[in-house]
């Protein structure tokens, strides 16, 4: 969850893929930071309006993949 705090300060969230990914956000005062957790990791430093934006677009992905399950099984 996005306001669940983990073990150490500055973790925002630890959201699983699958067995061997996970997407990690960290914030600590004005930096963020998105780690792609995998077999190779990466890591990458985004902007707070940044984060709005990426924010924004996961949510209307989820919202259209949703309407897209709904319309399927109905």
């Amino acid at each position: 969850m996005a306001d669940e705090r983990h073990d150490y300060p500055g973790r925002i969230a630890e959201i699983e893929l699958n067995d061997s990914a996970a997407v990690c956000v960290e914030q600590i005062d004005d930096e963020i930071t998105v780690s792609i957790a995998s077999v190779v990791g990466v890591h990458f430093q985004v902007t707070a309006d940044q984060a709005l934006e990426l924010s924004r677009a996961l949510a209307v992905a989820a919202d259209n993949a949703v309407k897209s399950r709904v319309s399927v099984e109905t």
